[in-house]
């Protein structure tokens, strides 16, 4: 986590060593996705994702789950529904094997009276999650087989079947169909355009023959 803020701006030793004291007893590890947040809920905790994945969903008109952003390992959940205090608009959940280490609001506010710095500190962090979230879009603006292989290019252990999130939850964060999802997939992998890490070849290619019946 100090490694992830410093990254943003250079920070006082003091507020590495004050977190640490602060956080020490403050992770939790998720064996099974789990849903932090929904809709509507005070989101008390800003999160550093040291292991797996958090989501943002939202509700479409037909009331299905629509993914709209994922933070991955080693970023910072704390956006301005946790800043300003404001409910959630979206659901907020960890995958299965999801570490994160958390800071209250409370504990938060402390932080901004002994190191009035972070304050500057949190907006860039925002600014910086943002900055990220337009990369990923214009990463994604391709289409059809091109939009799967930079997606998995992007978050290469989703490869794994169904561990993280399944084939439908992917396919609603590309906005295309499941069986799309799966076609373009296999084409991928057969083609060599997309591999499986080495020790999750045999399980994936027995769930791909799965998929294909």
């Amino acid at each position: 986590m100090f490694k992830a803020l410093q990254s943003v701006k250079p920070q006082n030793p003091k507020l590495f060593e004050y977190l640490r004291t602060v956080m020490k007893r403050q992770g939790i590890y998720y064996a099974e996705n789990t849903i932090l947040y929904y809709i509507d809920d005070k989101v008390d905790k800003a999160m550093f994702i040291s292991e797996g994945f958090i989501t943002q969903s939202a509700l479409n008109k037909k009331g299905n789950v629509r993914i709209l952003s994922i933070i991955e390992a080693d970023e910072i959940k704390a956006g301005p529904d946790f800043m300003q205090q404001t409910p959630s608009e979206f659901v907020i959940e960890a995958t299965a094997g999801t570490f994160v280490a958390y800071i209250t609001h409370r504990q938060m506010q402390e932080v901004y009276k002994l190191f009035p710095e972070t304050r500057e500190l949190a907006s860039l962090i925002i600014s910086s999650h943002n900055r990220k979230e337009l990369q990923l879009k214009k990463l994604f603006s391709v289409k059809g087989i091109d939009l799967v292989e930079a997606f998995y290019k992007q978050y290469p252990k989703m490869l794994v079947a169904n561990k993280i999130l399944n084939n439908e939850k992917i396919a609603s964060f590309l906005n295309i169909g499941v069986s799309t999802l799966i076609e373009y997939k296999n084409k991928l992998l057969d083609s060599g355009r997309l591999h499986y890490p080495e020790d999750e070849k045999q399980v994936n290619r027995k769930h791909n023959l799965a998929e294909n019946k």
